[in-house]
């Protein structure tokens, strides 16, 4: 089969491009070793922020933010989970001038943010050990998603349009032709393109690889507890989205009792092909640490948990852009790629078809040649943008 682009992986930002190719009526075909996000998308802790030092990439997670809230009309009837909670953001002595920045640079893109100094945090989250915590900020409205969902929301959104999905077909060899790329599967089956997006994730360093591509991913693995509180506690717990920067975690509340902890800096490394189960004493040793400031939190019980891969960049921000003739990347998203994907699978489906935002071109996987590596995040938590 011929297609106009051919995309390797069905994640969150592969499924993203081709609804925003599709949409556009391009002929797409979408290709994975597994279902729709089955890989690394779906096993996402969710959260939905803006909050981001880079102003282009805060622009972009607002944008993809407003898509999931609107994600019913967008894409005709499919969900993605979307609650908005609010989210507060816990920084130390270190940080409070760049949060300050960061926050001001959120109001000029129209995101509802505020600094809240410490004399304030307590009446704001009451409950809560603030030591070592110098500065806030709340951003009013993220949240979190369901990434399973979404995921899977945009791809029957793509299909509607027109793209086709191959699932369960591991690709095994890429090559570059004059006048396109050839994609084969592990059915010996051979698939052609005018462009070609490899968007695979933990996969795509090894998949570029023989082409020539020698892309300075690594591979992360992290872990997401879930814990159950006792609903007499319900006051003591924080109903929004915290991100505790000097404690070097996040939590985000479930329905009913349940809250999902995980890791804002780096963590173990990792194969693209290791079996991500928590090993033991890991959710428990997670959730601990969300309790150093809760009580509430403290009494909770640890009921279940995962672990995830993540494509790390060496400055955790996205890998996105050309790396041949006819051969794209969109990769390196670092943990943080999920609520940018609806709007950012737009910048690279302009990308694909010539018309880039010039501002992409800072995200170009040729950056890491050149030294001129992106700024990111907090202190170790660089997975904050």
């Amino acid at each position: 089969m011929t297609y106009d682009i051919a995309i390797v992986g069905a994640g969150v930002h592969g499924a993203a491009a081709a609804f925003h190719l599709a949409r556009r009526g391009v002929s797409v075909a979408v290709f994975d070793r597994g279902p729709v996000s089955g890989g690394p998308t779906g096993r996402s802790g969710g959260i939905c922020r803006a909050y981001y030092t880079d102003p282009f990439l805060a622009e972009t997670a607002r944008d993809g933010i407003a898509f999931l809230a609107g994600f019913e009309e967008r894409t005709g009837g499919h969900q993605s989970g979307f609650r908005r909670t609010g989210a507060f953001y816990l920084h130390g002595p270190g940080d409070v001038e760049a949060a300050a920045g960061t926050a001001a640079r959120l109001g000029e893109l129209g995101v509802r943010g505020e600094l809240v100094g410490a004399e304030a945090l307590p009446a704001r989250l009451p409950g809560l050990d603030l030591d070592g915590v110098a500065v806030a900020v709340w951003e009013a409205d993220a949240g979190y998603a369901d990434p399973y969902a979404a995921t899977v929301g945009l791809a029957a959104a793509a299909r509607r349009h027109g793209a086709v999905f191959h699932p369960h077909r591991p690709v095994v060899a890429l090559a570059e032709e004059s006048h396109g790329a050839a994609v084969t599967t592990s059915d010996g089956e051979v698939h052609r393109a005018g462009r070609l997006l490899v968007a695979a994730g933990p996969w795509t360093a090894a998949l570029l690889r023989p082409l020539g591509v020698d892309l300075p991913l690594t591979v992360e693995r992290h872990v997401v507890a879930v814990s159950e509180h006792d609903p007499a506690d319900a006051g003591g717990l924080v109903p929004h989205v915290l991100i505790d920067l000097p404690g070097g975690y996040y939590t985000t509340p479930q329905p009913r009792t349940q809250y999902l902890t995980g890791g804002v800096v780096p963590a173990s490394a990792a194969g693209p092909d290791d079996v991500p189960g928590p090993r033991s004493g890991e959710l428990e040793a997670l959730a601990a640490a969300s309790g150093v400031r809760s009580a509430a939190r403290r009494r909770a019980r640890v009921t279940g948990g995962w672990a995830s891969l993540y494509d790390v960049s060496p400055d955790w921000q996205p890998v996105t852009g050309r790396v041949g003739e006819h051969v794209y990347v969109d990769a390196g998203t670092s943990g943080h790629g999920f609520k940018l994907a609806p709007a950012w699978g737009d910048h690279v489906a302009r990308l694909l078809l010539g018309d880039p935002d010039p501002r992409l071109a800072a995200f170009g996987p040729g950056r890491f040649a050149t030294g001129a590596k992106l700024a990111a995040g907090f202190g170790t938590a660089r997975i904050l943008g």
